[in-house]
């Protein structure tokens, strides 16, 4: 007879198989977590690599690279101890100050870019069609953004950056110290 005091193992097919865990082999358990690694290490990946393209590329994304107008304005308000009304007028006069100088450029850059197309219109008729390829091609590299005749990230003559030689570098070149913009306060003027 079955003893009754045993509870009866139930069938496969006993809706209580459903609620048992189901155990898996190592082997499994072994690729379920390979594939969480190589997950986890892709999202890393994407996450530093859209990271670094941001920083390489934030001069493109971020067109205006001046100063905020309220920061100049303040920087002059202390520098020069101006008063509230002396501060609107200085915020007024810049403001359209820079408008102005922002639709010139803009002029510019359309009288340069139709220019541009005459040049490139007159060299078309000059020269033979695998010619003007070449050409094309140099004029665009030397045009666009990126290494220039001078190299990567070098600038061109007269442009000297912090930490080279000519204005604003560490022996101040032959062109002696570069000023800033704006004299120190209280300091006497050169």
């Amino acid at each position: 007879m079955v003893d009754e005091a045993k509870a009866p193992t139930p069938s496969p097919g006993h809706p209580q198989d459903a609620l048992r865990p189901k155990r898996l082999s190592p082997r499994r358990k072994q690729m379920i977590l390979q594939v969480i690694a190589g997950m986890a290490i892709l999202v890393c990946g994407i996450v530093i690599g859209s990271g670094a393209t941001f920083m390489r590329l934030k001069h493109r994304i971020i067109r205006d690279r001046r100063p905020p107008l309220g920061a100049i304005v303040e920087d002059i308000r202390t520098r020069y101890g101006l008063t509230e009304e002396q501060t609107r007028q200085v915020e007024e006069i810049l403001g359209k100050s820079r408008e102005t100088m922002r639709t010139l450029f803009e002029e510019f850059r359309q009288k340069t870019e139709a220019e541009f197309q005459q040049l490139s219109t007159a060299m078309k008729e000059i020269l033979s069609p695998e010619q003007y390829e070449r050409w094309e091609n140099d004029f665009k590299a030397r045009r666009g953004p990126g290494p220039g005749r001078f190299g990567p990230g070098k600038p061109g003559p007269g442009r000297h950056g912090p930490g080279e030689p000519g204005p604003g570098g560490p022996e101040g070149g032959r062109f002696g110290r570069r000023r800033s913009r704006f004299p120190e306060p209280n300091s006497p003027v050169e």
